[in-house]
């Protein structure tokens, strides 16, 4: 099968691109690479401000 026929079929909704197993172990490996990343980041003290806020309104309501 040609890529013209493969293209042909992924537009008449026959078959779905997908991607090698090495590629989506890559993206995978990427992914998890950049999340751990984003996890190791302190929060931001206004943010945590912000937090401290929202729970004195919380507190103060159920009171």
């Amino acid at each position: 099968m040609t890529s013209d026929d493969q293209d042909e079929k992924v537009r008449e909704g026959e078959e779905k691109p997908s991607l090698g197993a090495d590629s989506q172990a890559f993206i995978g490996l990427k992914l998890r690479e950049l999340y751990d990343d984003v996890v190791a980041e302190p929060v931001p003290d206004r943010l945590l401000e912000l937090l401290g806020k929202l729970g004195d309104d919380d507190k103060s309501k159920s009171e």
